[in-house]
């Protein structure tokens, strides 16, 4: 995929996993070449730690996606969070980056930050390179 056909994909919600509308997810920007991908989140009422470890896997998990232009999916074999402040319920920013992309696995990373700057919490990711579900790239028609 070209780098305009991955933002006509991020931009369609019926693409969005149920859990990151939940989230609030909303694509920034990202540099599939340089393997990173930034988004924003406004969470519903509350956040407690398991919507944290949810906004950083997905921003982890869409950079390593980005990274190989959605030929590839990444799932999640092992997510460590690290907290470092308080989340509070407002507009958030989160990035991925990939550290290293193998064959069969890749590293992850990430951090997820207030709009000023604040850093609220850290992840590291270890996942699965496997081929993106063939369903998904027809139905984008990718």
């Amino acid at each position: 995929m070209t780098d305009a056909e991955i933002r006509a994909y991020l931009a369609d919600p019926s693409h969005a996993p149920p859990c990151s509308i939940l989230l609030g997810f909303e694509m920034l920007d990202f540099s599939a070449d340089q393997g990173w991908a930034e988004m924003a989140f406004t969470p519903k009422p509350s956040v407690q730690g398991g919507f944290v470890a949810a906004m950083l896997d997905d921003a982890m998990g869409l950079a390593g996606s980005i990274a190989v232009r959605f030929e590839k999916v990444v799932p999640t074999l092992r997510l460590n969070v690290v907290f470092v402040n308080p989340t509070p319920v407002e507009r958030l920013i989160a990035r991925g980056d990939v550290v290293r992309m193998g064959k069969n696995t890749t590293q992850l990373s990430g951090w997820l930050k207030r709009e000023d700057g604040t850093l609220l919490a850290t992840g590291t990711a270890s996942a699965a390179v496997r081929p993106f579900p063939r369903e998904n790239r027809l139905r984008s028609g990718a």
